[in-house]
């Protein structure tokens, strides 16, 4: 069964594009404009040649880059200055030898009319008859010489009834004698490059017309014309009639794979202008077309740059359930889900169907039972034990609660759903740190200095420092460094998984400088200004498209092969750009950074995401614990063993034994055993200063203390009441002291002093 959307009909195609292909993209031979940085590329760097570049080599001109390849060993600058003054001479048509007449020369530096008279005087010495001989204007008094119809051409013409210069006469005639008005049009061009369409049927020649007016008008692919050229070759070739004769995946056979630059754009041209014809045969509602098919163009549907191109639903065996999943999946587009999501979904239900065709030929609705999906759930098991698997059941269940809850399918039985519970368990997620010492290795100067492109190696060192996931990365925007009001510097970015919701990270100024760079080159490539602080490097010429992800990750590969990347065990070690937001959210967490202010850095949508890097700093000060000596009862020193069955629970009450003493920003982690004379630290410390200011956060202590007096109580917990109730004592006295300071007086030691007073 074929997968390739098919050709579509043609009628009324003709018509279209009558009405919408500019007059200035009608002519049988296409000149682009010059100034056009889709079909050229600046004009040639010799000076006195004016032809414009369509696909750079050394800033020169097709015929001067092959002049320059011609002369091995040449240096490029001596051949410019060489060839400036070369082709001077050559464009310039000179004027007869004879002083006063203006005719081109034709031969031995004379004009037509003077090698006549020249070989009539028996053909002296050139140079002598020159010195002896006067022009002679027309005898007829009527008559005066005539100067070539080609603009900025001062040479006269052979006669008054000819129209052009001898030199451009020849050019003329060489060409087949066009008319002039289309010769002197052509002649104006020079030697820019240009497409002839002249022979092609009249549809095809209106659909590449139509093809390159796209191009120009969207203004962000770089479309050579020795490109284009290659593309009507190849329909030339092919004898079509219209670029819809073909399915695309027939025209994929058709003109094969390339290698070269000009091919591939060729390629890509041909195929981009079949989807353009598409879309204009559509009329405006893409819907109308896409859905009664079987194979979606998601491109069609307003889906540009996504990883999933098509939505393949003709290999799904039962009809009615193939029109189950297109209603789906278009309700669930239209809800904004991405569309690589969607398709992955469609993929695992496709599955599912592909397994009910085989147990039970012609299904019908009625048939998907609850018992039916327990036996695939069970074959699943077999053919897919893997804890992947679960993402195909979600799928399958997401979608039959849809079909319910919307009544799409009144035959399907309503016990025919999936549980929760029915799911395998799911596996813990574990943090992929990359380890400090790999870590040390990629952050060092010189090993970054090697990164292949220095608009990716700024990438690199932001998501490194910051921790942003590479979609996250690629689409900063331009303005993407702010500051607060002592200056510090933050990156602000957008959390795509959340929708765009803005976060923002503190960076280091070297860092902020690292960004500045960058937002100085994308000006320097988009002088009148870019959406994004990295833009895509190739068909990109309006810089509305932001930096690739395949070409970030092939240079982060190329990257890792240059540092010859080892890991402990001398072997090649392979990184992921989402290894370092892992990196950075341990590394906060083992700096002992609060989990909520690391979930807020990385803007997680829940803390048990961050709890991934919080388990690891647990264990990090565990392996502290471990490592220091222990005291039991009798004052002898012990230890468990790490895989003791009890040290777990040993370190659990620990950890939880030190926090029943309030401080004014914690807890005391001391023993309740251990018999302190300071009940409070803080509270009890001659050097305590405290300020009116600061009263409130006295009376939340109190409040606090209150609380834990009044839960040790309950529980008889003697030892807690009586060492929070000294600190409520000391509360107690402060805050009365506070209430009674003025402006200038602070409490210093739980007594009132005059600021002047202390110094």
């Amino acid at each position: 069964m074929s997968t390739t959307p098919a050709a579509r009909p043609s009628t009324g195609l003709l018509e279209r594009l009558v009405a919408v292909v500019r007059p200035e993209f009608r002519a049988e031979v296409f000149h682009p404009p010059k100034n056009s940085p889709v079909f050229f590329q600046g004009i040639c760097r010799i000076p006195s040649c004016p032809t414009a570049i369509s696909f750079a080599a050394k800033e020169l001109c097709q015929g001067h880059y092959q002049r320059w390849k011609a002369s091995p060993g040449s240096d490029l600058e001596a051949f410019v200055a060489e060839e400036d003054v070369a082709t001077l001479a050559r464009m310039t048509i000179l004027s007869c030898a004879i002083r006063g007449c203006q005719r081109a020369r034709k031969a031995h530096t004379l004009c037509h009319r003077h090698v006549l008279a020249w070989a009539a005087a028996g053909r002296p010495d050139v140079e002598t008859w020159v010195g002896r001989t006067l022009y002679s204007p027309p005898r007829n008094a009527g008559q005066v010489e005539t100067t070539c119809r080609v603009p900025e051409c001062e040479r006269w013409t052979d006669g008054p009834n000819m129209p052009l210069c001898i030199s451009h006469d020849r050019r003329w005639r060489w060409q087949g004698r066009p008319g002039l008005e289309d010769f002197l049009a052509e002649l104006a061009h020079g030697r820019d490059p240009r497409v002839r369409l002249h022979d092609l049927p009249r549809q095809v020649r209106l659909e590449l017309q139509f093809g390159l007016q796209c191009r120009h008008d969207e203004a962000n692919k770089l479309t050579s014309i020795r490109s284009v050229v290659t593309a009507v070759n190849w329909v030339r070739r092919l004898g079509v009639t219209s670029l819809l004769d073909y399915t695309e995946g027939e025209w994929r056979q058709q003109l094969g794979s390339h290698r070269h630059a000009f091919d591939v754009i060729a390629r890509v041209f041909l195929l981009d202008t079949r989807f353009r014809l598409e879309a204009l045969v559509m009329d405006g509602d893409p819907w109308a077309d896409q859905y009664p098919r079987d194979v979606w163009d998601l491109r069609h549907l307003g889906f540009q740059n996504e990883d999933a191109r098509h939505m393949r639903f003709s290999l799904i065996p039962q009809p009615w359930l193939r029109e189950l999943a297109k209603r789906w999946c278009r309700l669930r587009l239209s809800k904004g889900l991405a569309p690589v999501t969607v398709a992955r979904d469609l993929v695992n239900c496709t599955a599912f169907a592909t397994h009910l065709a085989a147990a039970v030929p012609g299904a019908q609705p009625e048939d998907l039972t609850r018992s039916r999906l327990e036996a695939w759930m069970a074959a699943l098991q077999v053919e897919w034990p893997t804890p992947g698997r679960g993402q195909r059941i979600v799928s399958l269940s997401i979608f039959l609660k849809d079909i319910h809850r919307h009544e799409w399918e009144a035959r399907l039985p309503s016990g025919a759903l999936i549980f929760h519970d029915d799911l395998p368990p799911k596996k813990r997620a574990n943090p992929r740190w990359i380890a400090e010492h790999l870590m040390r290795q990629l952050e060092a100067p010189d090993t970054l200095a090697l990164f292949p492109h220095e608009e990716g190696r700024a990438m690199l060192q932001i998501i490194m420092a910051c921790g942003l996931r590479l979609k996250d990365a690629r689409y900063l925007p331009f303005e993407c460094l702010v500051r607060d009001n002592s200056e510090a510097p933050y990156l602000a970015w957008l959390n795509r998984k959340m929708h765009d919701r803005a976060a923002f990270f503190p960076v280091s100024e070297a860092l902020a400088e690292v960004i500045a760079a960058q937002q100085r080159r994308t000006l320097e490539r988009y002088p009148g200004g870019c959406p994004w602080l990295f833009a895509a490097l190739q068909a990109n010429l309006d810089g509305k498209k932001p930096a690739s992800d395949k070409a970030f990750r092939n240079q982060l590969g190329v990257w890792l092969k240059r540092i010859q990347l080892l890991d402990e065990h001398g072997r090649p070690t392979h990184i992921t750009p989402h290894q370092f937001r892992h990196t950075v959210g341990t590394r906060l967490i083992n700096a002992n950074v609060p989990q909520h202010v690391v979930q807020q850095l990385l803007d997680h949508m829940s803390p048990q995401m961050t709890a991934i890097y919080a388990r690891l700093h647990n264990e990090t000060v565990r392996t502290h614990w471990e490592n220091a000596v222990k005291i039991n009862a009798d004052a002898e020193p012990v230890a468990l063993p790490a895989g003791h069955h009890l040290a777990d629970a040993q370190w659990m009450k620990i950890s939880m034994v030190r926090a029943k003493v309030t401080l004014p920003n914690g807890y005391c982690g001391a023993p309740i055993q251990t018999d302190c004379e300071f009940a409070n630290p803080c509270l009890d410390c001659h050097f305590f200063l405290t300020t009116r200011d600061f009263i409130g956060q006295h009376r939340r202590q109190r409040e606090e203390t209150l609380r834990f007096i009044s839960d040790a109580e309950r529980q008889g917990l003697t030892r807690i009441v009586e060492r929070n109730t000294r600190t409520l004592g000391k509360l107690d006295r402060l805050i009365e002291a506070l209430e009674q300071t003025g402006p200038e007086q602070i409490v210093a030691g739980g007594k009132v002093t005059d600021l002047d007073a202390t110094g």
